[in-house]
């Protein structure tokens, strides 16, 4: 495992989502891998979660990062890179399956013939809701899954909610069914970023952002500079920049640790063939 230098001094665990979210599951991984006993705040939001990291050298953020059926969020990345300057690094990574569970304070799915649960969550379950559940279902749309299991309250036992694992754990709410999923494997990449610096580990892989001039060769070149070193590259990925419409900034993952003699040099070298470059890391792979 990976050690994460100092780890002790995380004071806040900054997140996204409210209560019971994918994200919060992904908080309490960390907390437990990392023995991380800080206080934790949620946000509405991923870029009010980095600008929380920004100004408080203690805290950490979790955020989601990639969704297997989704692709990479944009909203991720956009605000990693727009914090450049301020040296917020990935630190950790872990996969977590998505799966929306069918809760209710009932214990007996047959009695259920009303739902609660949030517009998202309803279409990503729809052929369950379709297939499972009564014909002529009560369904009340809310605006997230917290809202969802405080509303249930007003309910009799005849209604029951979409929500995770960690809901039915938060709310005290039985599970009738867990993966409700239309697609059963979709899992999602969660993040933990902070100004912490790691240790290298057997399984430690380090992530750039760059930008290169449209002009042949240049690819080639970022490459060769890491074919030369026999350092592999396992995952590359363009988004547009939103400066230009022609510009795509270049997301690269690459075997080992920044620490290492051979990354170090690789990456100094890199930056002679961009016309940006941002370290967003070392980290143990998954």
């Amino acid at each position: 495992m990976t050690k994460i230098l100092n780890s002790e001094n995380v004071k806040t665990i900054a997140y996204l989502g409210t209560s019971g979210s994918f994200t919060e599951m992904a908080k309490d991984y960390f907390c437990s891998k990392y023995a991380l006993n800080a206080y934790q705040m949620p946000f509405r939001t991923i870029e009010e979660v980095i600008q929380y990291i920004e100004s408080d050298d203690d805290a950490v953020g979790i955020i989601p990062f990639e969704n297997a059926k989704e692709g990479v969020i944009r909203e991720s990345t956009d605000n990693l890179i727009k914090s450049s300057g301020k040296e917020i690094y990935i630190l950790s990574e872990t996969i977590l399956p998505s799966n929306n569970c069918l809760l209710s304070k009932n214990s007996e799915i047959y009695n259920i013939s009303g739902l609660i649960a949030p517009s998202p969550a309803i279409a990503k379950c729809s052929e369950y809701i379709k297939n499972e559940l009564p014909m002529h279902l009560n369904i009340i749309n809310t605006s997230n899954i917290e809202e969802a299991a405080r509303l249930l309250n007003s309910y009799n036992l005849t209604y029951a909610i979409i929500g995770t694992e960690k809901t039915a754990e938060i709310y005290n709410l039985n599970i009738l069914n867990p993966n409700i999923n239309n697609d059963k494997n979709n899992q999602t990449k969660f993040i933990m970023v902070g100004r912490f610096k790691t240790l290298p580990s057997e399984n430690s892989t380090s992530s750039i952002a760059i930008c290169i001039e449209d002009t042949p060769g240049k690819l080639f070149s970022i490459v060769q500079e890491l074919a030369n070193r026999n350092i592999n590259i396992s995952y590359i990925h363009a988004t547009p920049s939103k400066m230009d419409i022609n510009e795509y900034i270049l997301f690269l993952d690459i075997k080992g640790h920044i620490d290492e003699p051979n990354v170090k040099d690789a990456l100094e070298s890199i930056k002679n063939h961009t016309t940006y470059f941002r370290f967003m890391g070392s980290y143990e792979r998954i």
